[in-house]
């Protein structure tokens, strides 16, 4: 077992606390959230992991939710906002779980393995030293100048108004996390096509506090004038 948490009335794997929240035996908006990041930091740092550069992208993330818990600069205000709040974290707890018992395992098979030394390659005798001077020398003459040529940027904000539309014609409104966008040039150029789609009346935007996630509401009477 990789990772244990406890709080009052569960203890378990970030797994086990999953299928709770599914089942609906713990509610999401319930969770200690900070007490579970302090206990997941906490077993992390007590484990011999060899190759512990593989757990920094979830770690990372752990640590900005543990900061914005602490400075209380997102905590949610309904039910709705702690339930996406409460899953996600525990998503992560498990991803972090998966992560650190793959290292676990895959150290313990590679301490059956004995190092061997390479074997050293023969010699050809008929082939003389040569410096590599010498060899860049002749090899230059093989050499063909290249060039490079910056990717084009294909998501502009006309792209991506086009693809905010549409997913604002299917569901109406939607929080600015929940547009899955993983790059942030992605989310930088969603963001400005949003804010053009504000100056023309085409969506409303809500944040209840600084630093808080974007409700984005499609404005319908507008965008038919507008067609």
């Amino acid at each position: 077992m990789a990772i244990h948490l406890r709080f009052e009335g569960f203890a378990g794997t970030p797994e086990e606390l999953q299928r709770a929240l599914r089942s609906g035996r713990i509610q999401a908006r319930e969770l200690p959230l900070l007490a579970l990041i302090d206990q997941a930091l906490e077993q992390v740092a007590g484990l011999e992991l060899p190759e512990r550069g593989a757990l920094l992208p979830v770690l990372a993330e752990l640590l900005e939710r543990k900061l914005r818990a602490l400075l209380k600069l997102e905590r949610p205000d309904d039910d709705e906002e702690a339930e996406v709040e409460g899953e996600a974290l525990v998503g992560l707890l498990v991803e972090l779980d998966e992560v650190v018992r793959f290292l676990m395992e895959r150290a313990q098979a590679r301490s059956y393995v004995w190092p061997v030394p390479a074997a050293s390659l023969p010699r050809d005798p008929r082939v003389a030293p040569i410096s590599v001077a010498v060899l860049y020398r002749h090899a230059r003459r093989f050499l063909r100048p290249a060039s490079l040529l910056p990717a084009v940027e294909r998501f502009g904000v006309a792209e991506a108004w086009a693809w905010l539309r549409r997913r604002l014609t299917k569901a109406g409104r939607i929080w600015f996390s929940h547009l899955g966008l993983q790059a942030w040039s992605e989310r930088a150029v969603t963001f400005a096509a949003l804010l053009e789609a504000v100056r023309r009346g085409r969506v409303r935007l809500v944040q209840k506090r600084p630093f808080a996630d974007l409700w984005i509401e499609l404005e319908p009477e507008r965008e038919e004038r507008s067609a």
